[in-house]
């Protein structure tokens, strides 16, 4: 009677973890002791070689990779196995030493000597094996997704729904290649807190951050309610988009985007009586054609929006009227005015106002009564 199998590292490991019956295959592979030492960065194999053997570790590490890893095998682990069972197969991947090591190479011709019973008990051991393998191989795939799906809830809180796609694309390229940037219709939101830098002044850090989340809250609230994008924040401003190909979709978009300013004005002005803030709200917004994609430097991916619409946009919220001038805290470029629904057009002033920015270019402004 065979003495039982004792599990440690090499083919005693490998036999006792996966063989039905170890002592049987033990007493034939170990006879032929064909070890092979490798040093550091030694290949047992490349890709498309002829599959016509299997490794057992019996010492080291060894890596399985093709352009990137895949696994690490060690002591006791099989190597080359999948390609072995498909007669006729060449190998799919690289085997590198990571270091130096000790391997029990098993050539076909020595399963093919073996008994029909030795033989059976082989495959059956090389089919548990890949069975172990295969239930790794799912836990680790549920787990990659679970972290490419925390990736992309950290990069939805990072990056405007645009930009959620085509950065999480870019990030698993393997090329640096940028986000492709293309030509959109776009309608732009700016807006900025009056008085914020002043009152900033008066509360410490802890303090301007909480009345900052209070008044950004609502205008975040506003905009993604009525489908925009949030694209940046600066300070105490906001950029946000609504991409809207055609005139129809500019129209809605125009609508959606009043709505939510009016609406995000009426609760910012509500937290500034309530609390007895000096502060209030501007919003500035124009509508045209932008570049959209990544604009950004080195290896930092910045998905924004570009062009001369969304200087435009910042400059209809900075409008700052004249001593005794009338002023409206939304403030409609002549574009978007000339989009927005005649019913909707009631709390607005209907002579617009004329001003021109530092570099003398004209603007025309629709300023809403509040």
């Amino acid at each position: 009677m065979n003495a039982p199998v004792r599990p440690s590292h090499g083919l005693q490991g490998f036999l006792a973890r996966y063989c039905p019956e170890p002592e049987v295959l033990l007493e034939i592979l170990g006879k032929e002791r064909r070890l092979k030492h490798v040093a550091d960065g030694d290949r047992l194999c490349l890709a498309g070689d002829e599959a016509d053997c299997v490794w057992v570790v019996e010492e080291g590490r060894f890596r399985i990779e093709t352009e990137s890893l895949i696994a690490v095998r060690g002591p006791g682990d099989i190597l080359g196995e999948m390609a072995f069972l498909r007669e006729g197969a060449r190998r799919g991947n690289d085997i590198v030493s990571d270091g130096r090591g000790k391997v029990l190479r098993i050539d076909r011709s020595t399963i093919d000597g073996m008994s029909p019973e030795a033989r059976a008990l082989w495959f059956e051991t090389l089919s548990r094996t890949l069975v172990v393998k295969l239930d790794g191989a799912s836990v680790q795939r549920s787990e990659l997704l679970r972290e490419i799906s925390k990736a992309e809830r950290i990069v939805e809180r990072l990056v405007c729904r645009e930009g959620v796609e085509a950065t999480m694309a870019a990030l698993s390229a393997a090329a640096d290649e940028p986000i492709p940037m293309v030509k959109k219709q776009a309608l732009v939101w700016f807006s900025d807190v009056a008085g914020f830098s002043a009152l900033s002044e008066q509360l410490d850090a802890d303090g301007v951050g909480d009345v900052l989340r209070r008044v950004i809250g609502p205008q975040v609230d506003e905009i993604e309610a009525a489908g925009g994008q949030i694209d940046k924040y600066m300070g105490d401003g906001v950029m946000a988009f609504w991409l809207c190909p055609g005139d129809a979709r500019l129209a809605r978009a125009v609508a959606d985007a009043t709505g939510a300013a009016e609406r995000a004005v009426a609760r910012v002005n509500e937290i500034a009586r309530r609390e007895a803030l000096q502060i209030g709200i501007r919003i500035g917004l124009h509508a045209g054609e932008v570049a959209v994609g990544d604009f950004g430097g080195g290896q930092r991916i910045a998905f924004t929006l570009v062009g001369q619409v969304v200087n435009a946009a910042a400059r209809y919220e900075q409008y700052k009227p004249k001593p005794g001038a009338r002023d409206g805290a939304i403030r409609l470029s002549d574009t978007v005015y000339g989009h927005l629904p005649r019913e909707r057009r009631a709390g607005f002033n209907q002579d617009p106002v004329a001003f021109v920015d530092k570099h003398d270019r004209p603007f025309t402004a629709y300023l809403s009564h509040v």
